[in-house]
Order: structure tokens, then C-alpha cells, then sequence
């Protein structure tokens, strides 16, 4: 039994969590840096409770509000040059999966604005990277909880992982009141990502015991939601806060990676604007069939932990999958896409049965191929 694990992430959650925990912030210094995005940080009141907490304590902070959804690392590499020129002493970020993400970035080009912006990829720094406090406005990444930063690169267009241990935030002050008033259709993406997270983990072969454990606890919670936004209805206030907690499970079952829904799923969301929930979720279909074929056993007892055969299970992805039947991708632009896509890739390796590069393009094809 696998009981191995590392996550140095104090998480501390519930009702006015930040209000209430303000003396903790004044431990990582006396100047920080706000990361968000344009809008969402402040519509939900997350940024204003921060920023009174840290008026409370007396810490100087400035505001950087220009990570859009999937950030690109030139904006993290320009908010790392905002945190080191303001001489901020920590970062704190507010805001969903791409604020986050972005934020971890920055914290490692404040910390090391000597090297490259590409360099950043190597997952290698001299130099430790500023804390990072996180606040998190929606139900669905775990970014709070995971050691990954998923970054576009300028150069490419294309999503490249950052994955190290100094990813890891410092402090995750976690209010599921601040998702309360998210609109449906991020709702419903971010929920299908928080059930990707988990039923990749579940499928795949590096899965250990603290991975199982996440999954099973949050996986029957996650369709229970997804079942009740298929049929059309609004979310209740609790099962905002279930959903909201459910994501940071599916998080931690992030520790053993994703497989390949979310690398062709990038695809989608990098070329052709996608949801990344909903990008992956149109994948992770795929994946469940697979995995009826090639592990059986496996399948079962995810269907019995959901509470769900196959046939609902697929119903209910389908119906909230909303993606663009015009979307579509030619043979040149597959090829291009797909070069990485090597048979040793681990989303590749990773999967029950014997799954290539050649069985991706093939699905990415069968798909959205003209």
C-alpha cells in the first residue's frame, strides 16, 4: 500500500476564514502584491475582505489586476516584475484556477528576475520563490492545493506545465461564500473539471492511497452536483460550499497527475477558446469507455463510488458538455498540434491499455477533425 505523500499547504476554510485569520498574513511581511483578474475578484467581495484584512495588520499592498483567463507567461512574468518592484515581501493571489496558476509563476519570477521567461519551464530555481497566500473564487481547479502552474506560452500558443514543490502556496484561505454567485455556465465548467481531476486520478496507474482516498470522497458529491445542473437547476448555497470543498479533494488527487483529456483538451481551450472543464470533460467520455474495456474492474467501482451506470453517466457529462458543433480543426493543423503528443508522453502511459500518441489523434480527429 502506497501511503506516501507531501503537501505543505496550511488550508484553513469556512465563513469570513479571511477576516478571521488576518494575523496570519502579517507573518510573511509587511508588503505584498495582489494578483487577480479584471472583474471576478471583486463582483464576489474577495478582494475588498483582503484587503481590509491587511489593513488591519498594517500591510502595504498594490494591486496587479491583469491575468485574463489562461494567462499567458509573459502577464506572469510582468506580474513577478510588479511583486519585485513594489519590494513585496509576499504575493497573495485571488481568483479562479488561471489567477492562481499565474500567481505561482510570478512568485518565482520575483524571486528569480535574473533568468528567462522560458526558463521558468525548467522547474529548477536558485532562488526560493516569494510566499504565496491564495484565495480562491471558484469551485473546480484545486489549484489551491496542487504543486502545478499551467502557463501559456507566448512563443508556441500552447500550454506547458510548471510542476515543482515551489508551486506549492504558503497559506490557502478558502470562503466558499465568494463562489456563491458564479454564473452557470463557469458553474458548470469548473464542476467538470473538479470531476476530471478526480476520475483521471482514478483511472490512472500512478494512483496511490491518498489519491483514493480524495477520489472516493469527493467523486459521488461532484456527479450528485453535475446531475442536478444537467436537469437545469440553480445550485443551493450548501451545495456551493459541497462543490467548493469537493474541488479541493479533487485537487489533492491531482499529486498523481492527469492523463490525456487534459492534454487534448489544452488543444481545444489554446487554439479555439474552450472552457478547460469543458475542453477536458468531451475527453474524459472517452476515457470512462476506454477504461470499461481495458480495466473493467476499475470502471465498476468508479460507476458503484458515482452512484451511476455508464449510460447516466455519459447522459449527464453530455448534456453540460456545450462546445461549438463548428468547431473543427483541419489535417494540418492536427498534425501540428499532435507533434508532441509522443507514445512515452505519461498522460499517455499512465492510462489502462496500451494508449499512443497515434490512438490521440485518431480520437482528436474522430472529434474535430473536418
Amino acid at each position: 500500500m502506497d501511503f506516501n505523500t507531501y503537501m505543505p499547504v496550511r488550508v484553513i476554510t469556512g465563513e469570513n476564514c479571511v477576516l478571521e485569520n488576518s494575523e496570519r498574513l502579517a507573518a510573511f511581511g509587511a508588503s505584498c502584491l495582489i494578483i487577480t483578474g479584471r472583474h471576478s475578484a471583486k463582483a464576489c467581495g474577495a478582494l475588498a475582505d483582503v484587503t481590509a484584512a491587511l489593513e488591519k495588520e498594517n500591510i502595504h499592498y498594490s494591486l496587479f489586476d491583469e491575468i485574463a483567463p489562461n494567462p499567458l507567461l509573459s502577464s506572469c512574468y510582468k506580474a513577478g516584475k510588479a511583486a519585485k518592484e513594489a519590494g513585496a515581501d509576499f504575493i497573495i493571489a485571488i481568483g479562479g484556477g488561471s489567477v492562481l496558476d499565474a500567481a505561482k509563476a510570478a512568485a518565482i519570477y520575483a524571486a528569480n528576475d535574473f533568468f528567462d521567461m522560458e526558463d521558468i519551464y525548467q522547474n529548477d530555481y536558485a532562488c526560493k520563490p516569494l510566499p504565496l497566500v491564495v484565495v480562491g473564487t471558484t469551485a473546480g481547479t484545486g489549484s489551491e492545493v496542487s504543486k502545478v502552474a499551467v502557463i501559456t506560452n507566448d512563443a508556441t500558443m500552447q500550454k506547458q506545465s510548471i510542476n515543482c514543490d515551489a508551486c506549492y502556496a504558503a497559506l490557502v484561505l478558502g470562503d466558499p461564500q465568494y463562489t456563491y454567485d458564479i454564473p452557470r455556465d463557469i458553474t458548470v465548467s469548473t464542476a467538470l473539471d473538479a470531476f476530471a481531476h478526480a476520475l483521471e486520478g482514478w483511472f490512472s496507474k500512478k494512483r496511490n492511497t491518498m489519491a483514493e482516498v480524495f477520489a472516493i470522497h469527493c467523486m459521488r458529491p461532484i456527479f450528485d452536483i453535475l446531475r442536478h445542473l444537467a436537469a437545469g437547476e440553480e445550485l443551493t448555497p450548501t451545495q456551493r460550499d459541497q462543490m467548493y470543498y469537493c474541488s479541493l479533494y479533487a485537487g489533492m488527487v491531482l499529486s498523481v497527475g492527469t492523463l490525456y483529456p487534459h492534454l487534448l483538451g489544452y488543444t481545444l481551450t489554446d487554439h479555439r477558446g474552450v472552457p478547460h472543464g469543458q475542453a477536458c470533460a468531451v475527453f474524459d467520455m472517452h476515457l470512462i469507455e476506454w477504461n470499461e474495456k481495458y480495466a473493467p474492474e476499475l470502471a465498476q467501482t468508479f460507476f458503484k463510488l458515482v452512484g451511476a451506470d455508464a449510460a447516466e453517466v455519459l447522459t449527464v457529462m453530455d448534456k453540460l458538455i456545450d462546445i461549438d458543433e463548428n468547431i473543427r480543426f483541419n489535417a494540418q493543423e492536427i498534425a501540428i498540434y499532435s507533434a508532441s503528443w509522443k507514445d512515452n508522453n505519461p498522460k499517455f502511459t499512465l492510462v489502462h491499455g496500451n494508449f499512443t500518441g497515434k490512438d490521440a489523434v485518431a480520437l482528436f480527429t474522430k472529434l474535430f477533425g473536418e
